[in-house]
């Protein structure tokens, strides 16, 4: 086997664990939306793969899941919550192995409360609805 098919291989194992963690993270939002009533998180939805609908404070809001190049050839994975405009209001990357890049712990150790922290970054970045309402 060459080197660029044991690259190739290594490529599409982390792409299948980054894929299959974000999976089990979203299947928390459930129980989460059920605790904290500042966002809904709908049990059915039709939207592309590697993202999930939601809403925020009543507006549309997307978590969405993208795979950045990472040191040695490998992969990493970056959460993000995003608004109607496409503006990301916060973000998570994780290693295919689950641990979270500049955040101690693994992506699955308290899925609950890191999709809060992710959500609570977004409001906490989302600017003032005054501004831009000048008369």
């Amino acid at each position: 086997m060459t080197s660029i098919d044991e690259r190739a291989r290594g490529l599409d194992r982390d792409y299948l664990a980054i894929c299959q963690l974000f999976d089990q993270f979203c299947q928390q939002g459930g129980s989460l939306a059920e605790q904290y009533h500042f966002f809904r998180w709908p049990d059915y939805e039709e939207t592309p793969p590697m993202s999930r609908a939601f809403t925020l404070l009543g507006e549309p809001r997307e978590l969405r899941l993208r795979c950045q190049p990472g040191e040695g050839g490998s992969l990493y994975g970056l959460l993000q919550v995003c608004g109607e405009e496409e503006k990301v209001h916060a973000s998570l990357g994780f290693r295919a192995d689950g641990q979270l890049l500049l955040v101690s712990g693994h992506l699955l150790d308290n899925p609950p409360e890191l999709l809060l922290s992710l959500l609570l970054g977004a409001i906490w970045q989302q600017p003032s609805r005054e501004e831009g309402k000048h008369s």
